[in-house]
């Protein structure tokens, strides 16, 4: 007589005291969202300029672009600040503006379209600046590229706009003209990583960007003399 077949066995049950090794914790990267307190990215790339300029330049140079967005992204809001400060500066003081000069009366009207003009004279003025350092990129050794040298008078002239804040008080707006020189500097970071020119010509570059820069000012204010006096 046979015995019965034994039962099946089952899954041998691991040793006591030991179980199966534990699976590694699974990583979850959750993206980070802007802060709402950083600003808009255009003032935020401005504290960037000023705060951190060997990093920003780095990540400007490198960014493919052309000059639409340059100009819709950072210089429209930017170009605004100086004249739209000056302009609310004018009318809280009651027609008061101040220059280097001095101080002077304008009314309230010819305030207003002084700001429209200077606002449309600002971004032209960026062009123009932009094709100096075009051709002192080809002078100097460096590469001549339209729109990377708009990159550096768009973005370098940053501490010269936000110092046009500073216009809302009519007594501080030379102040905030002042505080705009300190574009010199971010300039002098830029100009070779941006234009690709030697080191050892930087300062040159730098001086006469910074010359080019002032005489389109300096041609800016006088015309708004003209036309509005």
């Amino acid at each position: 007589m046979r015995s019965p077949p034994p039962p099946p066995r089952g899954p041998t049950p691991p040793p006591r005291g030991r179980g199966p090794a534990p699976k590694p914790p699974v990583k979850v990267t959750v993206p980070r969202r802007a802060s709402a307190r950083s600003g808009p990215a255009w003032l935020a790339r401005a504290r960037r300029l000023i705060t951190e300029p060997t990093k920003e330049w780095a990540a400007i140079a490198a960014e493919f672009t052309t000059a639409g967005p340059i100009y819709r992204s950072f210089l429209v809001p930017m170009a605004a600040i100086g004249p739209v400060a000056a302009t609310l500066g004018t009318i809280i003081s009651g027609g008061e503006r101040s220059s280097l000069a001095g101080t002077y009366q304008i009314s309230l009207t010819d305030a207003v379209t002084r700001g429209v003009l200077e606002y449309g004279l600002n971004l032209v003025g960026v062009y123009l600046l932009a094709v100096v350092i075009d051709l002192l990129a080809g002078v100097l050794g460096g590469q001549g590229n339209r729109v990377q040298a708009l990159k550096v008078a768009a973005y370098g002239s940053a501490p010269y706009w936000l110092g046009g804040v500073l216009g809302v008080l009519p007594k501080l707006a030379p102040i905030g003209l002042l505080l705009g020189l300190y574009s010199v500097r971010v300039y002098a970071v830029g100009l070779p990583t941006v234009m690709g020119t030697p080191r050892q010509k930087t300062a040159a570059y730098t001086a006469l960007a910074s010359a080019g820069a002032a005489i389109i000012v300096l041609v800016i204010s006088a015309v708004l003399q003209l036309v509005v006096s």
